[in-house]
């Protein structure tokens, strides 16, 4: 990675976190105040049929990377005439996928909304409207995953920052307007969800066609390259959406057995682990089109070194944002929502476990999608990670505490995580031992002492002891990460980005 590469990577990183603090307050105003106005059950009802917005809302960035993939490998190849062909071709298939999801969605829908929801009759109505409010959504992000892709191929990461900002302002002003809904606030609240979303979509639209020469719409068509890249999105949607809907379905189950409430406090967890999940997403975003345009141009120890770089900084920044948090959990949920519900503080701390294990899936994802061969990683994942559904239903029918399917989850995620490892090294011919030397054994010995500091802070009354103790385990955990994670010419790159050492560094050159 020569000095021009890293800075415009620094530049892209500092825009989209950026984006992601001013998401991330905004969103957990927004959630508090969605939760004061609803109240607990209406917003457990909210969190069980409309979760599926916030499932696409986190999955739209993944069904982008498949027209990305073929944007920067193109852009890797200079072959500027063929972006065009890429970006009308991705438009017909994400059409294609849209209305398959739909189809799915209402029939899978309506045997729910029969059999299988645990409501109060009278709430039946307004879940049923958030429920097709949702499926719209959802089908419009999957084609606004096309603009965003141009946008990221493009690596204008400064319009991506502003364009999430301002929708998430205009999410903000969705939950104010609660207090004055002319209708049920339940089916108002899911109404303006999807204006917000068609306007994003707008918005979107307008800056690719007027930045980008490959937007515009034309009836191209080449079949072989379109069978390629409906092969490649097709295995990219299957995978992402087998887990997606095997965590909505986790929902369900837990609907069936636990109730509205337990579905409220599923909801808060997920949301604080979605915001944390946007910090890794943020970094493998900014990494993927350097990653796929070094693996187009045959630069192959460039593309293997920033998947493990990125797979070392997506750790150390999940671990950071989970130790706090999970060390504070009561304290904080109190302080941000007032009104906790049950089962929050448990749910929140595994589910920061789940997104813990996989915050190395991103690099590892890329690997597969760099080399355009998705077919089996993507049944094996979506067999994997489709079991905790089956097992969750099976111990919670079982008398097991609702907290066992997260646990359930977590097993999974690891053995996804060695599947992984084996078809990117038969596949792809990555080194995945050495991958697993310095990455996860690290990683694990790193989660071990965290762990241990942990049990300790299970013993601890005084917030203030809780606080130091969990400031104690950060800086052990950045030891470690600093001095054996990385190696000499990591840290040397990483220094080169601060802007005092890449000054000081060019002085030395002199």
């Amino acid at each position: 990675m020569n000095g021009t590469t890293g800075k415009r990577l620094a530049k892209n990183t500092a825009f989209m976190y950026i984006r992601m603090f001013v998401l991330m307050v905004v969103s957990f105003y927004t959630s508090r105040i969605v939760l004061q106005q609803l109240g607990v059950d209406d917003y457990g009802i909210f969190n069980l049929v409309g979760s599926i917005v916030a499932m696409f809302a986190s999955l739209r960035i993944i069904f982008a990377s498949s027209t990305q993939r073929y944007l920067n490998y193109e852009l890797g190849q200079g072959n500027a005439q063929n972006l065009q062909l890429v970006f009308n071709l991705s438009i017909y298939i994400n059409l294609l996928i849209g209305v398959i999801f739909v189809l799915a969605v209402e029939a899978l829908g309506l045997w729910f909304f029969t059999h299988g929801i645990n409501i109060a009759p009278g709430r039946m109505e307004a879940a049923f409207v958030v429920f097709q409010c949702a499926t719209i959504i959802a089908a419009i992000s999957i084609l606004t995953s096309v603009f965003d892709a141009v946008i990221i191929a493009h690596e204008r990461m400064n319009f991506y920052a502003v364009i999430a900002i301002v929708e998430s302002l205009m999410k903000l002003g969705t939950a104010y307007l609660l207090s004055r809904a002319p209708i049920d606030k339940l089916i108002f609240y899911g109404l303006l969800l999807l204006g917000v979303s068609v306007v994003v979509l707008f918005i979107n639209l307008i800056y690719c066609k007027w930045h980008f020469q490959e937007v515009k719409l034309r009836l191209i068509w080449d079949k072989t390259y379109f069978k390629q890249m409906t092969q490649f999105a097709g295995w990219n949607f299957l995978g992402n959406t087998a887990y997606a809907v095997t965590q909505n379905g986790i929902n369900m189950v837990l609907n069936v057995f636990g109730g509205t409430v337990v579905n409220a406090a599923r909801g808060i967890a997920f949301q604080v682990s979605e915001l944390t999940k946007q910090f890794l997403i943020n970094i493998n975003t900014v990494m993927t089109p350097y990653s796929i345009q070094a693996y187009a141009g045959g630069r192959h120890e460039d593309f293997q070194k920033a998947v493990f770089v990125s797979s070392k900084i997506l750790f150390y920044v999940q671990l950071m944002l989970t130790i706090p948090i999970v060390y504070l959990t009561p304290w904080l949920l109190q302080l941000w929502l007032g009104q906790v519900p049950d089962y929050s503080v448990v749910f929140l701390r595994l589910v920061l476990c789940i997104t813990l294990v996989r915050s190395v899936h991103g690099p590892l994802d890329t690997v597969f999608k760099a080399k355009g061969e998705l077919k089996y990683y993507q049944i094996a994942e979506g067999v994997i990670l489709s079991l905790p559904l089956l097992l969750g239903y099976l111990v919670l029918k079982a008398g097991a505490p609702y907290a066992t399917v997260f646990v359930c989850c977590i097993a999974m995620e690891i053995v996804n995580l060695i599947v992984m490892l084996i078809l990117a090294q038969h596949i792809a011919d990555f080194n995945s031992r050495a991958y697993t030397r310095s990455i996860l054994l690290p990683s694990v010995l790193c989660l071990v002492c965290a762990g241990g500091l942990f049990y300790w802070d299970l013993q601890l009354t005084p917030i203030w002891q809780q606080i130091l103790l969990s400031l104690a385990a950060m800086g052990a955990c950045s030891a470690f990460w600093w001095g054996i994670m990385l190696t000499r010419d990591e840290r040397r790159q990483l220094l080169s980005l601060i802007p005092y050492y890449h000054a000081k560094s060019k002085c030395r050159e002199r």
